[in-house]
């Protein structure tokens, strides 16, 4: 675009110079000459010159205005495209922003709802920690009662060992006499008699 801008010197701009610079000459000449019709021809064509310039210069000014409009056009389409890709992008950098603020919102709701499940965990590991606390108390106070109320009731060790004492009836056989019972009848003539036949 910047060459476009410095355009080099248009052929009509140099014509028109070139129909100036001829118009002059003419001019000059027909003064040397000195005479009336020389002077009046030397005039029409500088006439006829100029107005010829001034059209070229006044088609190559239009050309020009003309050709910066298109360049601003065409500027103007690119910073157009260029804003509509710019907009595209914030667009989706901002639907990105919010979609990772409503995963870290959403995260966030969620470890509050996870701690206060934690917190109340532990508040009722703690009550029942103390609940246990208290009910071991209770067990060992009725422990220590239970102890020394079985220790004042426990009768004295000899007693006790008096009690326990086996007392034997007289009449019912002791082992001994058992064994007694049992050796007659090892020596019947029957048992001798089974002995002889295994032998």
């Amino acid at each position: 675009m910047p060459s476009n801008r410095r355009r080099r010197r248009s052929v009509r701009v140099t014509v028109a110079v070139l129909l100036l610079a001829v118009a002059g000459l003419v001019v000059l000449a027909a003064v040397l000459i000195a005479e009336l019709v020389v002077l009046m021809g030397a005039a029409a064509v500088a006439l006829f010159a100029g107005v010829g310039a001034v059209r070229l210069v006044l088609n190559e000014l239009v050309r020009s205005r003309r050709d910066a409009a298109e360049d601003r056009a065409v500027q103007a389409r690119a910073y157009q495209k260029l804003a509509a890709r710019r907009a595209d992008e914030h667009a989706t950098f901002a639907d990105q922003i919010t979609a990772r603020l409503e995963a870290a919102t959403s995260r966030v709701t969620e470890l509050r709802g996870t701690l206060r499940l934690a917190e109340r965990r532990s508040d009722l590991a703690e009550q029942r920690a103390k609940h246990e606390a208290r009910r071991r108390g209770e067990l060992q106070t009725r422990l220590d009662e239970l102890s020394s109320k079985s220790e004042a009731e426990q009768p004295d060790a000899t007693e006790d060992s008096a009690e326990r004492t086996p007392q034997w009836d007289p009449e019912v056989p002791t082992v001994v006499d058992l064994l007694a019972w049992d050796e007659p009848r090892a020596d019947s003539p029957d048992v001798a008699e089974a002995d002889g036949r295994l032998a």
